[in-house]
């Protein structure tokens, strides 16, 4: 036992200098994190009101110094377990210095381009099954900084270990008890290693991680308090710490749920979403003849929102296709998603269903689950089916889930990029046009019978791709530009790209004479940010309009000789009981939505996402709520008014508020109830 303690001191007194050298790197490492964050939040959030860098640091000071001091003690720890390893023990910590800073660098990028901190639950099992697409996307939206930093410190880094590692290698051999006989300097550096570990700890220890909000509260305006003491709790946060941290807000709420749940009443599927501020009736629309068997297309267009369905760069319309196809459609004006991510919005779709009340993607943790979906009805009633991704179906588990689905044929990534000219990557995915000749094949190959085809495109999802400078409706795009701006540009261009990919499909099926007895939906399957309201950018994050109003229309010009608009709300679970209702298909029990087309109230749409926090929402009418689910954290808009939802409302409608909170937890409890029964099945 004396031998082991021996050894562990002698290897601790030889490597003191490469440890205090670490110790003060990584110290200021975290102190360059907290700098570089605070001027992202003096640009971003002048209205901030944080009283200089060190009430900021301040802020921080239970999480960086647990983070500080567990990260030290790692690192302590590898230096004295590779302690005698030569030149393998300068490589590896040198190899684990770089991992750690590409970390914090990326923390730093990460508050750059969604205004706030890293937290682990931004990410999840969908990321996982996708990781390459994510690295990729991640790549695209690094800043230069953050490369020269990279190569900066990690050459500061790889001399730390060889300096100071080679300049103690020569004592490697030497005994213990011949280090006290150093000089004061490294007597003071052997008091300095455990002070700074017991110093960091008892500040971690010793400070509490919620904000004293009695100190900023007199900063802000009553109702305004709350969202910026959130805020500042966040910024306070440290993406190191939240590495191996996740906040239990969901737990928290489902306790809450099950507590205000009734659970004494009977239980029976299908939520009421009737509007609760608005009475008005919908007669049936016999506008599609029913009861005909007619070809069935849906199109899930990706990443776009409504309020960017008029956008003209330069005199020219983004989205041509989409409005020349407007001309020979109903057109929905008020539709909603359920939840604004790609894997939920299948559910919403082939199910007519409800997301979970949990982060799971239910696609992902339950593939095999018996609801019933919409190839499956119409595989049961002699239709062919057939679905085209042009990414790849192991993303999210969708191809586990798909394959469940009674679907005849299925094609993604991997069968597509074979087929020329179009085989080649854009984005996350193979060019869209491949799309078009396995479709028309499928289409043609028994035509006697009806068909149900979903074409599923990747773009313009991040990183907002495009296969060639002819779908650069923007024109070049400068070099120097700020980073959102060239986002926006790029987002544009894919955009415009992803829809002449839908005109081409239905100039092919036209040459076809493949439309006539065929209904097309086309539909976004979520929207997509820039920065409309702070910390919102891309799509799942919030429920805003950007991120959950979409566009929605059916095709068909023989039936559409002139453009109808539906202006009440629609919702992706309509797709579905739309669908049957027009073939004259029997309602499925488990189905949440109405078919639009025939006579219904007026209809809220119910929004949730738990992508980062746990929000519920609801769109009914000209009102829009919005709640944090955690700490109740709520928003109310007037979309009349204000239908770019900033002016928050809430504090002066307190009786609107109550209503639509109430629905909310009581949603919240269905969903629970709806899913525990359907997963027993």
């Amino acid at each position: 036992m004396n031998r082991i303690w021996q050894k562990i001191k002698s290897r601790y007194y030889s490597n003191l200098y490469l440890a205090a050298a670490h110790a003060t790197f990584i110290i200021l490492l975290f102190l360059g994190y907290r700098i570089r964050v605070y001027r992202y939040i003096r640009s971003i959030y002048p209205d901030i009101q944080i009283r200089g860098l060190g009430e900021y640091i301040s802020l921080g000071i239970h999480y960086d110094s647990l983070a500080i001091f567990f990260t030290l003690l790692l690192f302590f720890m590898l230096i004295l377990l590779l302690g005698g390893a030569g030149k393998i023990k300068y490589i590896l910590l040198s190899l684990i210095s770089i991992i750690f800073i590409f970390f914090m660098l990326f923390g730093i990028e990460f508050f750059r381009v969604y205004e706030t901190t890293f937290q682990t639950n931004f990410a999840g099992r969908e990321q996982l099954s996708g990781l390459r697409l994510v690295i990729e996307s991640a790549l695209a939206e690094f800043s230069t900084e953050f490369y020269v930093l990279l190569l900066t410190l990690s050459l500061v880094i790889i001399a730390i270990n060889y300096l100071f590692g080679g300049r103690m290698q020569s004592r490697d051999s030497r005994h213990a008890d011949e280090m006290p006989r150093h000089g004061s300097a490294t007597r003071l550096i052997q008091i300095f290693l455990p002070s700074v570990l017991l110093l960091f700890l008892a500040a971690g220890l010793a400070t509490e991680p919620e904000i004293k909000s009695g100190k900023f509260i007199p900063r802000y305006r009553k109702e305004e308090a709350g969202k910026y003491i959130s805020l500042l709790h966040e910024f306070s946060m440290n993406p190191a710490y939240n590495l191996v941290t996740r906040e239990a807000t969901l737990m928290q709420q489902q306790q809450q749920t099950n507590e205000t749940g009734s659970s004494n009443v009977p239980f029976t599927f299908k939520l009421n979403t009737d509007s609760i501020f608005h009475a008005r009736r919908y007669k049936r629309r016999d506008i599609i003849p029913r009861g005909k068997r007619y070809n069935i297309i849906l199109y899930f267009f990706e990443s776009t929102p409504y309020k960017y369905y008029d956008i003209k760069v330069r005199g020219r319309q983004v989205i041509p296709a989409w409005h020349r196809l407007e001309k020979n459609s109903i057109n929905f004006r008020h539709h909603y998603v359920n939840y604004p991510l790609s894997a939920n919005a299948l559910i919403s779709v082939f199910a007519s269903a409800y997301d979970l009340n949990t982060p799971d993607l239910l696609i992902q943790k339950y593939p095999k689950i018996k609801l019933i979906t919409l190839p499956e009805i119409l595989k049961d009633r002699g239709y062919r089916t057939c679905l085209i991704h042009s990414g790849g179906l192991g993303y999210a588990g969708q191809r586990r889930f798909l394959e469940r689905r009674k679907f005849d044929a299925i094609y993604d990534y991997n069968y597509l990029i074979k087929i020329e000219p179009y085989n080649r990557q854009v984005g996350w995915g193979v060019d869209e046009r491949a799309m078009i000749k396995p479709g028309i094949e499928f289409i043609k190959k028994d035509a006697a019978r009806p068909y149900l085809v979903v074409f599923m495109p990747v773009n313009p999802h991040h990183p907002y791709a495009i296969p060639g400078k002819q779908f650069q409706i923007t024109g070049d795009i400068p070099e120097d530009i700020d980073s959102r701006k060239r986002s926006w540009l790029n987002y544009l261009n894919s955009l415009h790209y992803a829809d002449a990919s839908l005109g081409m499909l239905v100039d092919e099926l036209d040459k076809e004479a493949l439309l006539d007895d065929t209904l097309l939906f086309i539909f976004a399957d979520h929207g997509e940010a820039f920065y409309q309201h702070r910390r919102n950018y891309n799509h799942p994050l919030y429920l805003y309009n950007e991120n959950v109003h979409v566009p929605f229309l059916i095709y068909n010009k023989k039936i559409f000789t002139a453009p109808l608009y539906f202006d009440g709300i629609t919702r992706h679970i309509d797709i579905l009981p739309t669908i049957r209702d027009i073939l004259g298909i029997p309602p499925v029990p488990e189905e949440e939505g109405i078919p639009i087309l025939a006579p219904h109230r007026e209809q809220l749409a119910l929004l949730h996402t738990s992508w980062k926090d746990d929000y519920m929402g609801i769109a009914d009418g000209n009102w829009k709520y919005i709640c944090r689910t955690n700490d109740r954290l709520e928003e109310l808009y007037d979309l009349g008014k204000d239908p770019n939802e900033k002016n928050n409302v809430a504090s002066t409608h307190t009786d609107i508020v109550e209503r639509y909170r109430a629905y909310v937890l009581k949603a919240r409890r269905y969903k629970d109830d709806y899913y525990e029964r359907i997963l027993k099945r």
